[in-house]
């Protein structure tokens, strides 16, 4: 199924009238419809923004505790007064919370604006712990990457292969093997279009499993590996 560009969710979310073709998809796609409900609610909370919410100078004792603590003279120790700097910038803040707000709407970093993605945590917490490029397997054309991350507890395996085509009554699930994929652990589904971010189990050691794969898979009761791998990668001891 082909979805709306994500800049068009950013409009409808705005308020824009969405197209007949839009409106239509909307209608039939859950995913859709959720992901304007989550920009709509970014929007509604950038539009209670007020006066109030901007930040307040201190008491003149706190910057004087400063100076001192610090030991600053002359015009180190000055200070702009926030009112002044205020009227200097006039409607600039608010011309920053729109376009904060725009960017949330248009970009990919709305989990981390909302502070929440689910199970997986923010990206702005995660620690990198190791990246493979996931190469061609046989005759396959695609190409990938494969990245761990460590956010908080949880271990979390993120995989990239653009271009990849749907599947006729299939689907591309996510492994982890040893170096000679003689024991391979399924760790979930790679939808084309969209980057994998899949938590690992836990106690999994990917020193022992550093081989990721994409294979392509039926639904055919089979729980095994189909032996039709796309890409595979190496991650680095």
């Amino acid at each position: 199924m082909s979805h709306p560009d994500e800049a068009d969710l950013a409009l409808i979310a705005l308020g824009e009238p969405a197209s007949a073709a839009d409106a239509a998809h909307l209608a039939a796609c859950s995913r859709c419809r959720s992901r304007v409900d989550q920009l709509g609610a970014v929007v509604s909370t950038a539009r209670t923004i007020t006066d109030e919410d901007r930040p307040v100078a201190p008491p003149a004792a706190v910057w004087e505790g400063i100076v001192a603590e610090a030991g600053l003279t002359g015009a180190q120790a000055s200070v702009t007064s926030l009112d002044q700097r205020r009227r200097r910038r006039g409607p600039v803040l608010g011309w920053l919370v729109a376009a904060a707000a725009v960017g949330v709407l248009a970009g990919a970093t709305l989990t981390t604006v909302l502070g929440s993605t689910g199970g997986t945590g923010s990206s702005d917490d995660a620690q990198l712990l190791a990246t493979a490029p996931l190469e061609p397997v046989a005759e396959s054309a695609y190409q990938g990457t494969a990245a761990v991350e460590q956010r908080g507890a949880e271990s979390v395996l993120r995989v990239s292969v653009p271009d990849l085509p749907a599947v006729e009554d299939g689907y591309y699930e996510v492994w982890m093997a040893t170096p000679d994929a003689s024991t391979m652990v399924a760790i979930g589904t790679l939808n084309p279009g969209e980057e994998a971010v899949l938590t690992l189990p836990v106690g999994m050691d990917t020193a022992a499993f550093p081989l990721v794969d994409v294979s392509v898979e039926h639904f055919d009761g089979d729980a095994g590996h189909s032996a039709v791998s796309v890409v595979r990668g190496l991650l680095p001891a």
